[in-house]
């Protein structure tokens, strides 16, 4: 296998924008950490009403879908793209190896969630068991995600086309709730991300964008919980 032409344009991206899958790294990582510790709190004995618990197993259920859809969308389409881009220079049996890990915690990461979510009087043992299964998540997606960006990211920049990786974009938006997703990707955005996203945005998807964002942040205050 050979390395891309550059034979391209000035104007033309040569290599494909990993922004996307970035953000969304990040964004697992945050919210995975950052739950553990609000439920650890929680179990310790942090006031946590009806609403809160409502709010926060609402956000746990969409970041499940979110992770499962991100590494269907690995499994289904960048894998092969990769393979069919690079041939034997790069090798994703162990990240798919950890995808199965994943998609095992998940499961019991959706279960504990329902049944905090559910619990009536006394919420926290609930708490507690959840916020254990969100730190095993939390390790093995840092684990994950720091060999994914070691070994894929370099073979998709000298390897993959900017159009192979426009499909992979493509697929990634395609099933994805973009009210939980955009909010949580202008969060995690740096500045210069950031200025690139609503640049590109447009006035009318900028304005859906502060809608969604101000809904967002209405939801995160009640996760949060008291001020400490």
């Amino acid at each position: 296998m050979t390395s891309r032409s550059s034979s391209r344009d000035a104007t033309t991206p040569t290599t494909p924008d990993l922004t996307g899958m970035k953000l969304a790294h990040r964004g697992m990582l945050d919210d995975t950490r950052r739950f553990a510790d609000i439920l650890g709190r929680i179990a310790g004995g942090e006031p946590c009403d009806d609403r809160r618990r409502r709010a926060i197993g609402d956000y746990l259920d969409q970041l499940c879908a979110s992770i499962h859809h991100h590494h269907t969308i690995e499994d289904e389409v960048v894998w092969p793209i990769l393979t069919a881009s690079a041939g034997a220079a790069v090798d994703v049996h162990d990240l798919e190896d950890d995808h199965t890990q994943l998609d095992a915690l998940l499961a019991t990461l959706q279960a504990r969630t329902a049944a905090f979510t559910s619990a009536k009087a006394d919420h926290r043992d609930a708490a507690n068991e959840l916020a254990a299964t969100l730190d095993d998540v939390h390790q093995l997606l840092g684990e994950h995600i720091a060999d994914e960006e070691k070994v894929v990211f370099p073979i998709v920049d000298r390897y993959v086309s900017v159009a192979d990786w426009d499909r992979v974009e493509k697929a990634a938006r395609s099933g994805a709730s973009m009210r939980f997703e955009a909010p949580r990707m202008m969060r995690h955005a740096d500045e210069h991300e950031l200025a690139k996203m609503k640049r590109e945005a447009g006035p009318v998807i900028r304005a859906v964008l502060t809608l969604l964002v101000r809904s967002f942040d209405k939801r995160e205050a009640i996760i949060a919980g008291p001020v400490r």
